[in-house]
């Protein structure tokens, strides 16, 4: 029962003085609002790159091919390395038995015309084990077929927001096709005719790209200085144990076939979502630290407005005092306006908080995510605040002297 009395009387105080009440909370509010918005923003950018590696394939390994260590290795009269070939394919899986999957790729920029569009877009040559490595999603048709590469048809495979924009097609992204299915449809590309045998999902760099036999003529019609006979390789390996430990071998026998010319580069997915996890921690950790600010500068003024509060009110001690308060119902009335102004305080700056996050992922297009963790972590930081910085003030309201308080004008 003292308890609600306490929060009654802290309450009136806390409402006599409500302009007052409310700048004192203003570090409190921002504070909390702040550590919202910098969490959302952190998850939310921790959530759409791990969507990226994750696409990737956490059991996946990229080499992709570097033409100017080529042309550099050239200009300095060093042996030259043809880049990236089947050979090395065929070595890698002889040397690792670990590798349980492999595409080869071959990249070209291009031209594709219908009727009604042109445009530049990517070229991917590449085969059926590529929709079995990156496990592909087709909107429509098939994907690459053995028998496409044995006779090097002219066939094509468009990703989805590349067909609808060549056929202005109303099928939906995403729409699952009844299987088999084909798009039957022709298009132009680089001077060459293509039919259309299927269309794949979207994912991250092949919005606009066109697949195609690896072994079609017209990956090799086009002359690029320092090119190599492979544009990358997608190696998978089932068993994740191998995967970091398969890094410095693949590199070895690499650089050990290409003349010590490091012309390509290794990207590990698993390797980058453990990077990616390092530093969204630490980018949480400063920006948990750099906003505390806000919160310790609103906790101080807490205290000060408590600390003045004690003195205005020194002869209204004296009198409770006078008619048989104890210290402790002194120091828990105090003490429970401090806490009354955080709890305050870190429920303004939550509601602010959701709309600050709001705010800035309508005017800069951020994805951001909001866990349950910054409401409870914002608030219970907020809660302590109150009471560690209220109660230095409630302990010199308890100590004073009843009669010196009387006395007090």
């Amino acid at each position: 029962m003292k308890t609600i009395k306490y929060i009654g009387v802290a309450r009136k105080s806390l409402l006599d003085h409500k302009m007052r009440s409310f700048l004192t909370i203003l570090g409190i509010i921002f504070g909390v609002a702040a550590v919202i918005a910098m969490m959302s923003i952190g998850e939310g950018a921790k959530r759409e790159a791990l969507a990226q590696i994750q696409e990737l394939g956490i059991n996946n390994m990229f080499i992709d091919d570097k033409p100017e260590e080529r042309k550099n290795a050239a200009e300095q009269g060093r042996y030259f390395s043809d880049g990236l070939a089947e050979g090395d394919l065929a070595f890698l899986r002889a040397t690792l038995p670990f590798i349980s999957a492999a595409s080869r790729l071959l990249k070209l920029d291009g031209f594709v015309q219908s009727e009604g569009y042109q445009n530049n877009v990517q070229i991917l040559g590449t085969e059926p084990a590529y929709g079995d490595v990156l496990t592909v999603d087709l909107e429509r048709g098939r994907f690459l077929h053995p028998q496409d590469l044995a006779e090097s048809r002219s066939v094509c495979v468009l990703s989805g927001p590349l067909y609808r924009k060549i056929y202005r097609d109303d099928v939906a992204e995403g729409a699952a096709a009844p299987s088999g299915q084909a798009a039957d449809r022709w298009l132009r590309l680089n001077n060459r005719y293509f039919k259309v045998v299927g269309v794949v999902k979207a994912r991250s760099g092949t919005v606009d790209t066109v697949f195609i036999p690896l072994n079609h003529p017209v990956l090799r019609e086009t002359f690029r200085a320092f090119a190599a006979p492979l544009s990358g390789l997608i190696l998978r390996i089932d068993d994740t144990a191998y995967i970091s430990r398969s890094v410095p071998m693949i590199r070895k026998i690499l650089l050990r076939r290409h003349f010590s010319i490091e012309d390509f580069s290794l990207t590990v997915p698993e390797l980058l979502l453990k990077q990616q996890e390092k530093t969204k921690n630490l980018f949480n950790l400063v920006m948990i630290l750099i906003t505390s600010i806000s919160l310790l500068v609103g906790g101080i003024g807490i205290m000060n407005i408590m600390l003045a509060s004690v003195m205005e009110r020194t002869r209204e001690i004296g009198i409770r005092r006078a008619l048989g308060a104890t210290q402790r119902d002194i120091r828990m009335q105090f003490l429970i306006e401090s806490i009354m102004l955080c709890l305050a305080g870190g429920l303004i700056g939550i509601v602010t908080g959701i709309l600050l996050t709001k705010g800035i992922e309508l005017m800069t297009g951020w994805k951001t995510y909001m866990p349950v963790s910054s409401f409870i972590v914002s608030f219970s930081v907020s809660v302590f605040i109150g009471v560690v910085f209220g109660y230095y003030p409630a302990k010199n309201a308890s100590e004073l002297d009843p009669i010196e308080a009387l006395r007090h004008e």
